[in-house]
């Protein structure tokens, strides 16, 4: 069935593919050389803008020694965001999306060598460079997830999706995981030189991308962009499915931002392993993400996306719960490896259920709307949860956390078009 929105674009509003055999979903997507490309400078992105934030947090916390402090770099990543995003998102629609995926990580690459002679004399001249990388992000992002549907067929998606949202977030988990050593034993003029290749070879990577361009009539190339912004707007709010979709995005991103915040305070105080092996701490993220991403095929078997969503906020949340309460190393990392799982599961379903539901041609200007939203979970749900945790505790507001996420699950429940999508 096709609806109509304004009597220009069509908006899918299937279930999603029939399911098939998981293995063969992977071999078939691994073996997508356009879609590799594509991966593969996903990664070298990724882990660069990790390792980079990484030795930020590290710098802000020993000027500091506040939670509130450790936020100033998540900051920067989050207010460009919020100025830029959904703007970026319209010229994502405009522009050839290679060349965008290509200059933008040329330009973050430049701009990080611009900090290294910076660091131990300016603080406020790095975050003004770092607001700068974070702005040509905005333009990355769109571009890579408008990409995906058009390298990997719709029955792929989903898989195409978890491998994505795998390096998503496992570059979280393995760049602040290397980003501990490489400034133990390099220092931190060393390790921005190392975010600086990455985002080269991530340069290298895309411009290889078989992308072919969208064909624009001329009206549309022409349209004033406020025009073009307000037609994304209206799309996502007569899509109730994918409105919803986009708040749950939100909410899970909000959790992984509050986390990564906390995360150095809970490894030092409530765990005692230290302040900077947090980064070690967050491993078991990965191993959970990993595990997930070879369940998640074989779920959608039994369960609509919709529902995966659902289940797996109420189990994250309430793993959230149990982890403010205890101080258990093992039991930690246990519970840790279940917020790994629950994480894959929310954002490959979610990011599957956008791409089968936004039409092409306004694929950028949604995703720049979807990258606004998760970008700005770094900015006010971190200062919330920073000042929580200071005046209250970290327990505090690992729990105040972990009802949220529950709360939003139960939700999902009450929306029978989003829980069969």
């Amino acid at each position: 069935m096709v609806e109509q929105i304004s009597g220009d674009l069509p908006v899918e509003s299937g279930a999603g593919a029939a399911p098939h055999d998981a293995r063969h979903s992977f071999v078939k997507v691994l073996s997508n050389m356009g879609f590799l490309f594509l991966w593969f400078g996903q990664l070298n992105s990724q882990l660069a803008d990790r390792i980079y934030v990484y030795v930020l947090m590290i710098i802000a916390y020993d000027l500091t020694k506040t939670n509130l402090g450790v936020a100033v770099p998540l900051l920067a990543f989050g207010i460009p965001s919020l100025l830029f995003g959904s703007l970026a998102g319209v010229y994502v629609d405009k522009w050839d999306r290679k060349g965008i995926l290509t200059i933008t990580s040329i330009i973050r690459g430049v701009l990080i060598l611009l900090i290294v002679p910076l660091i131990g004399h300016s603080l406020a001249l790095i975050f003004a460079v770092s607001f700068l990388i974070y702005t040509a992000m905005q333009f990355f992002a769109p571009a890579e997830m408008a990409s995906i549907p058009e390298l990997v067929k719709k029955n792929d998606l989903i898989v195409a999706n978890s491998l994505f949202m795998m390096t998503w977030m496992g570059a979280s988990v393995i760049g602040f995981g290397i980003g501990a050593p490489l400034v133990n034993f390099f220092g931190n003029e060393a390790t921005f030189v190392v975010a600086a290749v990455l985002y080269f070879i991530a340069a290298g990577a895309v411009s290889l991308v078989p992308l072919q361009p969208i064909e624009r009539k001329k009206e549309h190339l022409e349209r004033p962009i406020r025009k073009d912004l307000l037609f994304g707007l209206e799309f996502i709010r007569r899509n109730m499915v994918v409105r919803y979709s986009l708040l749950k995005l939100f909410v899970a991103t909000s959790a992984i931002a509050v986390i990564s915040l906390l995360a150095i305070s809970y490894a030092k105080d409530i765990l005692g392993i230290g302040a900077r092996n947090f980064g070690y701490l967050i491993l078991a993220v990965g191993a959970g993400m990993f595990i997930g991403m070879g369940l998640l095929e074989r779920m959608r078997r039994y369960f609509s996306k919709g529902t995966i969503v659902i289940i797996s906020f109420i189990v994250s949340g309430l793993a959230l719960l149990f982890i403010g309460s205890i101080s258990d190393l093992k039991t930690a990392l246990l519970l840790i490896f279940v917020l790994g799982m629950g994480n894959i599961f929310i954002t490959s379903s979610i990011q599957t259920i956008l791409q089968q539901r936004i039409p092409r041609r306004i694929r950028g200007r949604v995703f720049g709307m979807q990258n606004m939203l998760i970008n700005s979970a770094f900015v006010f749900p971190v200062i919330i949860a920073g000042f929580v945790a200071d005046i209250y505790g970290i327990r505090i507001a690992l729990g105040a956390l972990g009802w949220i996420v529950v709360l939003t699950g139960l939700a999902g429940i009450f929306l029978p078009k989003f829980r069969t999508a």
